[in-house]
């Protein structure tokens, strides 16, 4: 070494630009980079157009493998099962798209395929130097890998005597055929047993390298389970329909399930290229396992149901229990419960007008399969009008997650539209194609975003039929044509809709649409898909980012129809109430009720009485020689001994009797609508006639002196169709069951009076104290007067004054124009027809011609048989001799009199607090005036018979 290096400052920087003395070696040049001389050629295949890829490559698709390798190896003992045309499908598909991917991603560095030896890793220094160099096996068990598991497995099984004889199977082979199992597809692993539909294992003794028996066959059991649920659904979306007519919720649901099914195979067919290990199959597996799950469940459900609303229903109730299981799949299935129920959703739209009727509609409602049918009512021969079409409900199709008032008030609605549409089909509700152009359709909302949408969408269109609604009362059509003009103005019209189709044919912009060989845009994707997407990539711990916060799917069908549909409801109602009110003069005829069936009018109930019970009356009976007349006849019933009167006597006693009454009506109210007084007839044909009676009680009827005598006289009345919408078959029969009753009351009320004028008599003993005949009279007028007068007052005037009160207000309504006045007032059509009929409930509680009232009614009928027996022997008073045989008989039947007058006040006294039989009474609440309590209308009975408690 020279002295001077010696010499020299080791941290000094003088003297670096030399040369090392050293000898080193010289560095290797880089190796340049390999360029692969198999690329495509770039301008005869990559800028050619995409449309002719299946050109070029259609021979080769069915031979293209989308795994990169083939299932089995020449060594390999397990031969490959025959692959699938489903197979070959998906086979063909993913090929197409390695194509295309390969051309667009020519440039991308990670498409060069830079393998490396295992030889070549460089892990220690003596492999660096010298490449032959063989590594030492490691000691450590944790850097053995997947041989070392293995042969720990084998020791473990050979040292406890379990071991036995397994196949060790490639471990893609294996993940390729879990792929295929999990999406319902056979192997030469796995295949569907047709018998039993299930998916089974074809060799059980397999396993492959680095798992656990355990652990494997842990995994394939969830496999199996989700093969054979993709399998069932497959199976339910492509079978082919038994009936010739198959329901539409039914394949609504099939094409909802064909799509998951599409979307789950798209998506982890192109997830699986990147798996590598079990637990990422798992996972693929584990979201999908629970979407198909789901529906397998549903679909289980869905083939034993035998109506649209039975599968709306078991489709709506198995989704709001597994949303709440899974909550991350909600809306996956509020869409699925969407599709389902659109079908239904459109038959109500076209029921309460929002959508137009079209004939299969109309044939569906005719068939049954519908909520409502369609019974058609014959004419009679004498009328030549066409058949009446009326509707019934049918609440077995109604699905369940409709609520029963919900359900009632979509078929009252679609009823009184019918009705509607039958007078005045140019009404703003009925006319859909002037008007409803633009009128919103039911939804499904999720959210409570949407269904404040839905609420106010709802008011708009409200808002704007109130407005042509009440124009068209007024009887402004010019302003209506115009408008309607101006909406087929700026609506296209058929031709130019078809010119615009014709264009769209040639739409060169859009020609991946236009043919549909390429993929569409995410735009265009199908929801339900996307749903689907969204899903499998959400965790079950953590709820999709999508999701918003909304009310229970059951509960959000109601929340989602009720806006519109009670829009659509009032709008009707307001139209029909003002038909019957205005066009129909239902108040009219409910008034013509009163006067004549309730015997309200006092002119008519006095001439009635004369002319069938007034001794005094001339006889309408024929007799030989006698020239009969109509004036002042009668048929002196008590005062006669032939009985019942004939027919000839009965038109002549009864003709032109309810005419007399009427005009005088029409004289004494100049009120009274003009169209009214040029009828010839009586509103309704009201008229007397002949009730049908068993023949039984035609044996009663031919006795004079029962209490049966008159039950053949009733009144006959038939309401026009509009008004049967009110004036119903029941209640009819109910007017005629209290007609029935007062005809006898009036009956009584005529024979006590005479019982009076008997005493009168100028050799009665009325004056004695002691006279039982004398006391017979008065207690029997006295039970009788109060009775009537409970009954006409209280029982039939005060009920009917409070209806009275409810019409008034909903025509002075009507007459102003007020839409919320009057459905305040009336509540709707349904409503106002089931207060009509409970009127007569309450009426016919009142006069103890309930079915609770059946023992007080016979009772009270024994009271007025009694009356009846003694009303001859009262005639004999004031005649010698016979008195005296007389009041033995009289003084029994005042003895059974005071005790059935004694039984009928106590049990006046022993009601307490009874509500009225009618259950409409519970659902008024305020929307009509306030009534009395059944209980206090029997209190006014007890105060007029026994104020000092005589009985």
């Amino acid at each position: 070494m020279d002295p001077e290096d010696s010499l020299a400052d080791p941290f000094s920087s003088h003297g670096l630009w030399r040369v090392s003395k050293f000898t080193l070696q010289s560095l290797q040049p880089l190796e340049p980079l390999g360029w692969d001389e198999k690329l495509p050629d770039l301008s005869s295949a990559f800028f050619e157009s995409p449309l002719n890829i299946f050109d070029k490559f259609g021979t080769e698709i069915t031979s293209l493998n989308p795994f990169g390798t083939e299932l089995s190896d020449a060594d390999q003992t397990l031969v490959l099962d025959t692959a699938t045309s489903s197979e070959t499908e998906v086979i063909a598909t993913t090929d197409q798209q390695n194509v295309e991917e390969e051309l667009e991603d020519l440039w991308a560095l990670g498409n060069q395929d830079i393998k490396q030896e295992r030889c070549d890793l460089l892990k220690s220094w003596e492999k660096y130097r010298e490449r032959t160099y063989r590594e030492p096996v490691s000691a450590y068990f944790s850097e053995s890998g997947a041989k070392g598991f293995d042969a720990a497995l084998a020791r473990q099984a050979a040292k406890v005597g379990t071991q036995t004889q397994r196949f060790m199977v490639r471990r893609d082979v294996f993940f390729q055929a879990l792929l295929k199992l999990g999406l319902g597809w056979s192997s030469m692993f796995f295949r569907y047993d047709e018998q039993n539909k299930r998916f089974e294992r074809v060799h059980n003794n397999i396993r492959i390298s680095g798992v656990t028996s355990v652990a494997l066959n842990g995994i394939i059991e969830e496999l199996l389970e989700c093969g054979t649920n993709m399998q069932k659904i497959r199976a339910f979306a492509n079978k082919v329909p038994s009936r010739t007519k198959e329901l539409s919720s039914r394949s609504a649901f099939a094409s909802a399930a064909a799509v998951v099914v599409h979307t789950l195979e798209k998506r982890l067919v192109g997830q699986f290229a990147s798996i590598t290990s079990l637990l990422q199959i798992k996972a693929l597996f584990c979201e999908c396992g629970k979407v198909v799950s789901v529906l397998a469940n549903v679909i289980e459900a869905v083939d034993i149901a035998m109506s649209e609303a039975q599968i709306i229903s078991v489709v709506s109730e198995r989704a709001a229990h597994f949303s709440q299981l899974f909550d991350h799949i909600e809306p996956l299935l509020r869409e699925i419960v969407s599709r389902v129920a659109e079908p239904w959703l459109r038959q109500v739209e076209t029921w309460v007008g929002l959508r137009p009727e079209t004939a299969a509609s109309v044939e569906l409602a005719s068939s049954g399969r519908s909520f409502v049918v369609a019974e058609t009512q014959e004419r009679t021969r004498k009328t030549t009008k066409m058949p009446r079409v009326d509707y019934k409900y049918l609440p077995d199709n109604m699905p369940s997650l409709v609520p029963n008032d919900l359900a009632s008030l979509i078929f009252e609605s679609g009823r009184s539209l019918r009705l509607l549409k039958t007078h005045h089909p140019q009404h703003p509700v009925a006319n859909h194609e002037m008007y409803h152009s633009t009128s919103p359709t039911f939804e499904c909302a999720g959210t409570w975003f949407d269904i404040t949408r839905i609420e106010k969408k709802a008011a708009e269109y409200e808002a704007r039929l109130r407005f042509e609604i009440l124009r068209y009362n007024r009887g402004d059509m010019n302003q209506g044509s115009d408008r309607m003009f101006v909406t087929e103005a700026s609506e296209p019209t058929g031709e130019s809709g078809v010119l615009a189709d014709t264009f769209e044919l040639f739409d060169l912009d859009n020609m991946p649409n236009t043919t549909g060989l390429l993929p569409m845009d995410g735009s265009s994707r199908d929801k339900l898909g996307c749903l689907v997407d969204a899903n499998v990539h959400c965790h079950a711990e953590q709820p999709a980012a999508h999701s918003s916060f909304g009310p229970e799917i059951t509960s959000s069908y109601y929340l989602s129809l009720a806006p519109l549909l009670c829009s659509q409801a009032l709008l009707i109602d307001f139209s029909c109430l003002h038909l019957l009110f205005k066009e129909h003069h239902l108040r009219t005829h409910l008034n013509l009720q009163w006067r004549f069936q309730l015997l309200g009018d006092g002119y008519f109930t006095s001439r009635l009485s004369d002319s069938l019970f007034d001794p005094d009356m001339e006889s309408g009976e024929r007799k030989a020689g006698v020239v009969r007349s109509d004036i002042h006849a009668g048929l002196r019933l008590g005062s006669r001994d032939t009985w019942p009167p004939a027919s000839s006597e009965l038109r002549l006693v009864l003709m032109g009797l309810l005419n007399e009454c009427h005009d005088a009506e029409k004289r004494l109210d100049p009120s009274m609508n003009s169209s009214l007084w040029n009828e010839k007839e009586l509103p309704g044909g009201l008229s007397f006639s002949i009730r049908d009676l068993t023949d039984e009680e035609v044996v009663k009827c031919k006795d004079p002196n029962a209490i049966e005598a008159l039950d053949f006289l009733r009144l006959q009345y038939k309401p026009s169709p509009v008004l049967e919408t009110i004036l119903t078959p029941s209640s009819l029969d109910k007017y005629d069951r209290l007609f029935k009753h007062l005809l006898r009351l009036l009956r009584m009320d005529s024979v006590v009076r005479s019982l009076i004028r008997d005493s009168t008599a100028r050799d009665s003993l009325s004056g004695d104290t002691r006279n039982v005949i004398q006391k017979f009279r008065v207690d029997a007028q006295h039970f009788v007067l109060a009775l009537s007068d409970y009954c006409f007052h209280v029982g039939i005037g005060s009920t009917w004054r409070r209806f009275q009160e409810t019409l008034s207000n909903i025509e002075s309504c009507l007459d102003r124009h007020d839409i919320d006045g009057t459905i305040e007032a009336a509540s709707s059509v349904p409503r106002l027809r089931d207060y009509h009929e409970d009127v007569l409930d309450q009426m016919l509680y009142a006069l103890f011609l309930s079915k609770k009232h059946t023992e007080v009614a016979i009772l009270l009928d024994e009271i007025f048989g009694t009356i009846l027996t003694f009303a001859p022997l009262s005639q004999l008073d004031g005649i010698n001799g016979v008195r005296h045989e007389a009041e033995p008989a009289v003084r029994r039947l005042y003895n059974l009199f005071r005790k059935q007058t004694s039984a009928f006040v106590g049990y006046l006294r022993s009601i307490e607090g009874i509500k009225s039989t009618s259950k409409s009474l519970e659902r008024w609440d305020t929307t009509f005036t306030a009534r009395e309590e059944p209980a206090t209308v029997f209190d006014h009975l007890l105060a007029r018979l026994d104020t000092k408690r005589y009985y």
